[in-house]
Parts: C-alpha cells; structure tokens; sequence
C-alpha cells in the first residue's frame, strides 16, 4: 500500500510538515485560548510569528504555584495583560493565588484588573487559599462587561466593600463560597439583577432564606456543622434547574426545606448522612420539586459509629410512612440511588404509581457502608430487594423507556411487600 503524501514528504526531507504555518492568525490565536497561559508562552520559540501571538490570547489564566516567585509571576501577568495591544481583546481571566496574605500584591492585582477591564473582559474567576481579597473589590465590580465571576469565600468586609452603586448589568453567572446570614446574602443578589447562575458554597446557619426574581439555575454544595438548623427556604419562582448537596453533619438532622419553585424542571438531590427521623424532610423536599420532568436522587444514610437501637434495622429514607405520596404529573426520567430493602422498596413502587408520564428508570442501590460499632442485624435485612436486570445483578436497573419491563420486574418482588401494580 502506498504511503500518503504527507508521509512521503517527511521521509524526503527528514523533518515533519509544519501545518502550523497555514493556519491564520486569528485560528491560531483561538488554539492558544485553548491553552494554559503559561503553555501557550512556550509557543513563542516556534518562531518569530509565535513571539507575540500568544499575548492576543482571548483567555488568560495565572496559576502563582506554577512560578518560582513573586518576580516570574508579576512578569508573566505584566507580558499577558498590562503589555497588551488594546486592539486585543481579554474575554476571560483566572487568577490562581496561594501566597500568604504578606506577599499579596494588591497594587500590582489592581493594576491588572483595570486593564482587563478595558479589553472588555467578560468572564472573572479568582481562586486563593483564604487570602482577603477585599482591597480588590471595588475594582471588581467595576468591570460592567463582566457575563460570569467567581471568587473565594465572601465576608462581611467584602460585603462593605462592594460600591452602593455597583450592579454588574450583564452579569449572568455568579459563584462564591458564603458563610453568614441570608439577609446580607440577598441584599446582595438585589444589586445583581441579572443574574440567572449562581453556584453556591456554604455552611448552614440556623436558618437560611435565598429570595431571587431572575436565577434560573442554582447549584447548591451544603456542608454540614456543629449548629442545629432548622428552616432552608427557597423562594425562586424563575428557577428551571436545582443542584442541590447537603451533607448532614453527625448531631444533626435534615432540616424543614420550603420551596416556591413553580417552573422547576431539573432537580438532582444528594444528601448524605441521613437519619431514621430525616424521612419526614425528604417527604417534604419530594413535595417541593413535584413539577420536574427529570429528577435524580441520591439518598445516602449516616455512616457513623453513633447509631441508636433503631438505626441498626432498615428505614425508610423516602417516603414518610402513613403520608399522602407526592404527586408528579410531568415527572418522565427517574434516576434513584439509595439502598434498596424492604421499606424504600415500596416507596419507590408507590412513587412509581404517582407518575404516570415516566418515561425512563435508573435504579442504583447503594450499600450502606457501617463503621465503628456493627449494626446487630443480619447483612441480609440491608441487601437489595430490586428485581435482577439481564446479568442477573441486582445492583443496577436502568430499562430505558419500556415501563411495562419495568414493573413486570417489579411484580415479582411485590407479594413480599403486600403491594401490587397494575400497568
């Protein structure tokens, strides 16, 4: 067989072809975005062309850790942003700082941003460990071209910092990590009327109320803490898309969480840590999210050495026995991961029967992993009680659209529970 051409021009001249060279500028220039900052200025030893292409990047992104010093990184931010031809545009920008607090140069940072502010930067993400960055706020929010910002953990004194007439008017995603009270909180997002995304870390308080008109989608990462909550509201009529994670921390229980999310269409719910009393809170939370047309649940029971008498027999973490089953009118995919036994078992049958457009299925049981203290029980009241797919595994049930399999498969194990479907 014979070679193709770009093969036989290799072997003629001993050197690779340089594809490189008919690319345009502008392609070249998109390629480089591609890149880390720090990888796309090796570039410029290719050749003479190559020498200042890179800093037409439209991204830019600064990681301190991967310069030896204070020095080297000023240098390389001053060739990528402060050197920059105002014909070139900086659509977006990462600054990675892990310095101590001392060597924060927050002159040099200011500096940097007021130019990017003048290239029309459009997307802002700043990452540290724990350094106060809040003699850079005002600057921040300044930049009005701005479509997405990032940031580390926000206090109080950045609170105060940000101008009274700052509203970041095309503003559209927004994510940070937040640990104080929701009256500041939404004070804020008052002044950020256009955001539509907002990915949210933070710690519960005793109670907690987010209040928005625009956000459409929320990303919620809960961590759990030694105070005991009470109330989560949200009251998000606009929101289409929910991503929420909590993680209960061992003395506490589930909290009360009160939704107004009438066109809500995506939910995935993960909570880890849940005790035999959480039940009720996930009845509710169900109630809270009963529009969606895709829902996925993640159900994990607390893995501790401190259980009481009753937590070492199977509960139920779903349905909240002896309680009116949520309905889901609109609800057409399904995908549930929590351990299966006898009680969940016949709460997710009886959800089954309170949604009648449900298209596709995806079972996952997850085994409760006990530590410290052994749970008195046989291992055998905490195993799967699903029906087995095509491998014979009972771990895994995912039928795709055909919903007459799905409960055909089911009805084998109803009789064990006293219920029965009917398709």
């Amino acid at each position: 067989m014979a070679n193709p051409p770009s093969v036989r021009r290799r072997r003629a001249d001993g050197h690779e072809p340089d594809r490189l060279s008919n690319l345009s500028d502008e392609l070249l220039i998109i390629i480089l975005s591609l890149l880390p900052t720090r990888m796309a200025a090796r570039t410029s030893v290719l050749s003479g062309r190559f020498q200042h292409l890179w800093k037409a990047s439209l991204s830019v992104d600064l990681t301190a850790n991967q310069y030896t010093n204070n020095e080297t990184f000023e240098a390389a931010a001053s060739s990528a942003i402060l050197s920059r031809e105002p014909s070139n545009s900086l659509l977006s920008l990462t600054l990675d700082y892990a310095y101590d607090d001392s060597n924060m140069p927050y002159t040099f940072f200011t500096s940097l941003l007021v130019k990017a502010r003048s290239l029309g930067l459009r997307h802002l993400t700043i990452r540290s460990n724990f350094w106060d960055f809040h003699p850079i706020i005002p600057t921040i929010f300044s930049i009005d071209s701005l479509e997405s910002l990032h940031l580390p953990a926000i206090n109080s004194e950045i609170l105060m910092a940000i101008p009274s007439n700052a509203t970041l008017p095309q503003l559209k995603s927004l994510s940070f990590f937040w640990a104080h009270n929701s009256v500041e909180f939404n004070q804020l997002l008052s002044k950020l009327s256009s955001v539509q995304y907002l990915g949210l870390e933070m710690y519960f308080t005793r109670s907690f109320s987010l209040s928005s008109q625009t956000i459409r989608k929320l990303e919620l990462d809960v961590l759990g803490c030694s105070k005991m909550v009470e109330f989560f509201g949200l009251s998000i009529p606009s929101l289409e898309v929910l991503v929420f994670h909590l993680k209960i921390g061992q003395c506490q229980s589930l909290p009360r969480i009160e939704g107004d999310m009438p066109f809500l269409t995506k939910a995935i719910i993960v909570l880890e840590g849940l005790h035999k009393g959480d039940v009720g809170a996930v009845d509710h939370l169900l109630n809270c999210v009963s529009n969606v047309e895709d829902l996925s649940l993640s159900l994990d029971i607390k893995d501790s050495a401190f259980v009481n008498e009753e937590e070492k027999y199977p509960f139920p973490v779903l349905l909240e026995p002896g309680k009116a089953v949520p309905d889901f009118p609109n609800l057409k995919h399904l995908d549930v991961k929590m351990c299966f036994h006898e009680p969940n078992l016949g709460s997710f049958i009886a959800l089954l029967h309170h949604s009648p457009a449900l298209e596709s299925v995806k079972l996952v049981h997850k085994v409760p992993r006990f530590t410290g203290r052994k749970r008195t029980r046989k291992k055998k009241d905490w195993v799967s009680k699903l029906p087995r797919n095509v491998n014979g595994i009972y771990n895994y049930l995912n039928l795709g659209e055909n919903k007459k399999e799905l409960l055909k498969l089911l009805d084998k194990n109803v009789p064990l529970l006293g219920v029965h479907i009917t398709s």
